[in-house]
């Protein structure tokens, strides 16, 4: 009789619990798509709905979606998946380059635009490096190039479907700002694009 008391007042107990799942989380955000951004120090990971750690704490998460800063621990950025693809972001030669995971976490479109927007409706707008030879210097024998940065609609397999035919002269000095080029297009609709020409107008574009 004891132990059956014992065995009840367990169970009881048991039902009063909540199992803890995951610990001394500094920041926690809503669900976009089933996942939830989390940040742990200077790391940023994403839980499902289960309160399960899904993609682990990494330090190149890029921090696109604006959110409501309350309280001194909040930050006013944090990551968000939107169409299966979160944005990621890389270092390279003092250059920062973006580019996308997928919801396992895997790298789908390594870092490689300047700049990058969010998916939506399935497209993304970015900004890729280019370079054309202008001309020939006779005296070093080298080529003359003329570096610029062109946007592109993309899909989320980074194949590009739409060329937005606004090439910008962007010196080499600039790419190693931390700040990155701004873009001069902007999705308006589904499978509709306004861009602005060098005479501040737009143009507006089907793809």
């Amino acid at each position: 009789m004891k132990n059956l008391i014992v065995l009840l007042f367990l169970v009881l107990m048991n039902s009063f619990c909540f199992a803890q799942i995951i610990s001394d989380i500094d920041e926690v955000h809503m669900f976009s798509e089933d996942l939830a951004a989390v940040k742990k120090g200077d790391d940023w990971g994403f839980i499902n709905k289960k309160g399960e750690l899904v993609i682990d704490f990494r330090s190149d998460l890029a921090l696109t979606e604006k959110g409501n800063k309350k309280g001194k621990t909040s930050s006013n950025w944090y990551p968000v998946f939107k169409n299966g693809r979160c944005l990621v972001r890389k270092i390279i030669n003092e250059i920062p380059y973006y580019g996308y995971i997928d919801t396992s976490g895997k790298i789908i479109i390594h870092p490689q635009y300047l700049n990058a927007t969010n998916f939506e409706n399935g497209f993304a707008i970015i900004i890729a490096p280019s370079k054309e030879v202008i001309g020939f210097n006779e005296i070093l024998k080298k080529d003359i190039i003329s570096s610029n940065i062109e946007e592109f609609v993309i899909n989320t397999s980074g194949e590009k479907v739409r060329y937005l035919e606004n090439p910008i002269n962007y010196h080499s000095s600039k790419r190693k700002s931390k700040t990155p080029p701004v873009f001069h297009s902007k999705f308006i609709g589904a499978n509709l694009v306004a861009v602005q020409k060098n005479d501040m107008k737009w143009d507006i574009y089907e793809f």
